[in-house]
């Protein structure tokens, strides 16, 4: 929140909060790795993003990745290609070779910490909920920072813990809290305003389908083990490209899997969690609603930004939906 007004010097103020924060961070030269940093990736997941990095460009080095919009066979090639173009920026930057042997070691690592949180999610669905939502939320922001092999081992030192705490029925919340589940935008730290106003009134948050939740944990039954760099390439192309979001037309699958989740997790609503200006995340609420309607699980929708200025009026507004599911 901070780094916006820095931000709005040179950005628009109508477009997303996070784009706005984390680009002032390097205005303002408060970033925290803004010295050390020689490449910035971006991609064009949506106009502001591709348009930002362009100013960003003129500060730090960007190396800029074409998302397709579509997942037809030509966009799953043209999103290879660019993988294959950023390892080769990768090895100039390094001035190392990258093999395939290399890919293969680094995707166990990572599919690792994918599988721990994985794990972490299933035991969210137990009741008493054994970890409170915004705890779990912080786990989840800290997986795109930390060392991956020490998180990875942290993460399932704590997923012991919550089974002790199931084995002896030990919760966080009342075994009759509200269930809810945030849909929608990503939450990156120190963004935990929703879970925060949400647990504070006697709900909590069992599940997160976002960008820095399920999606992003989400690991596909492949045999990574590809004898060739272009095919591993191509494995770690698919993967990517078949994340649920809205950046990609049609966006059926990934309210199929939301509804799913909301299924498994046995929740009583879903919150679904729009930044400001963020287009993508709130046209896409229309489809969502009927989805979830018709699957009979309440939700509703919440509009925000970083500041604190709303927080009064979210929070009433959210108990009025607890009021409503609990009828």
């Amino acid at each position: 929140e901070l780094s916006i007004a820095d931000a709005e010097i040179v950005l628009p103020r109508e477009i997303c909060p996070m784009i706005k924060s984390f680009a002032g961070l390097i205005f303002a030269k408060s970033f925290g790795y803004a010295g050390i940093v020689d490449l910035l990736v971006g991609e064009t997941t949506c106009d502001a993003k591709k348009k930002t990095w362009e100013i960003l460009n003129r500060y730090i080095p960007v190396h800029f990745m074409e998302l397709p919009q579509k997942k037809n066979l030509a966009s799953r090639e043209l999103w290879a290609r660019e993988i294959f173009a950023l390892k080769e920026r990768l090895e100039l930057e390094c001035d190392k070779r990258i093999t395939a042997q290399d890919l293969i070691a680094a995707t166990h690592v990572v599919n690792a910490k994918r599988r721990a949180l994985e794990r972490l999610s299933r035991l969210r669905r137990k009741s008493p909920p054994p970890i409170s939502g915004k705890d779990a939320s912080l786990v989840y922001q800290v997986a795109l920072m930390d060392d991956i092999q020490r998180f990875t081992q942290q993460v399932e030192t704590l997923c012991d813990e919550l089974e002790e705490r199931i084995t002896n029925k030990t919760g966080v919340a009342p075994a009759n809290a509200p269930r809810l589940m945030i849909l929608g935008c990503p939450m990156v730290m120190p963004d935990w305003k929703l879970h925060d106003i949400i647990e504070t009134i006697g709900a909590v948050i069992v599940g997160d389908d976002t960008c820095v939740g399920a999606r992003y944990h989400l690991d596909p039954a492949v045999n990574w083990n590809a004898d060739t760099l272009t095919m591993q390439i191509k494995l770690i192309a698919e993967r990517y490209i078949n994340i649920p979001c809205p950046c990609f037309t049609p966006g059926y699958c990934g309210i199929l899997s939301a509804t799913q989740m909301a299924k498994d997790h046995r929740v009583d609503g879903v919150i679904y969690y729009v930044l400001q200006f963020c287009h993508g995340f709130n046209v896409e609420y229309n489809k969502y609603e009927r989805f979830l309607n018709q699957a009979e699980v309440p939700v509703f929708k919440i509009q925000t930004d970083y500041s604190s200025e709303d927080t009064g009026q979210i929070k009433t507004r959210i108990e009025a939906f607890l009021e409503t599911i609990s009828n």
